[in-house]
């Protein structure tokens, strides 16, 4: 049947939905060391970005491509941002069972805007990484600004990223299919929404203006 022939349509969707189980699978694995992080979600947009602009990559050797060559860079980006998490997530246990319970409401949703924010630029500082050369200096300035100028479409993302867990802490027994699923859907949401917003961005003269390491 020409429905399963490998130059139909309905394979080349398949492989591609394959290519990306097999980043978000990776991206999970090379996570674990915590320390990696960085360069994991770094590859894992390089890759998915590109497969979103219509692009055939390798997914694999686009991935670890992508892991190698922007490691040091975005592995010192990353501690950066955990050293400020773990300040920030002090602060938030202070809030629930420290000093800090009875802080007013405006204090507490000051301190959500600020952890939000710093998620944000942390997001948008693996996207930013994944198609640009910049300074690290450049990478911190352009991912403010683009988590800011995006304030409700990262809210949105947010939403998109994380809801996968929280419906497969619900629905336990299926909780590997539904990762599977809303995650492959999510990636590639989140993949076309960074396109359209990089294709807007006016990169510093001190950069190439084109992606690394293609």
């Amino acid at each position: 049947m020409s429905f399963f022939r490998p130059d139909s349509e309905f394979m080349e969707f398949l492989g591609k939905v394959t290519d990306y189980i097999i980043i978000n699978i990776l991206t999970l694995v090379f996570s674990l060391p915590i320390i990696t992080i960085g360069a994991a979600h770094t590859a894992k947009f390089y890759t998915s970005m590109k497969m979103a602009r219509g692009e055939e990559p390798s997914a694999v050797k686009s991935y670890f491509k992508s892991f190698k060559e922007n490691f040091v860079q975005i592995t010192i980006a990353w501690i950066v941002v955990l050293i400020i998490g773990i300040v920030l997530a002090l602060d938030w246990y202070n809030v629930f069972y420290g000093i800090g319970k009875n802080m007013p409401f405006i204090g507490k949703a000051a301190l959500g805007v600020i952890s939000f924010v710093a998620w944000s630029v942390a997001y948008c500082m693996f996207v930013f990484e994944a198609r640009f050369k910049v300074t690290l200096k450049e990478l911190f300035k352009a991912s403010m600004v683009m988590a800011l100028l995006n304030f409700p479409r990262m809210v949105l993302i947010f939403i998109v990223t994380f809801l996968p867990y929280i419906i497969c802490a619900w629905y336990i027994s299926w909780g590997l299919a539904i990762w599977i699923l809303c995650t492959t859907v999510s990636l590639y949401y989140i993949s076309r929404e960074f396109n359209h917003q990089l294709e807007m961005v006016q990169v510093n003269d001190s950069t190439d203006g084109g992606e690394c390491n293609e």
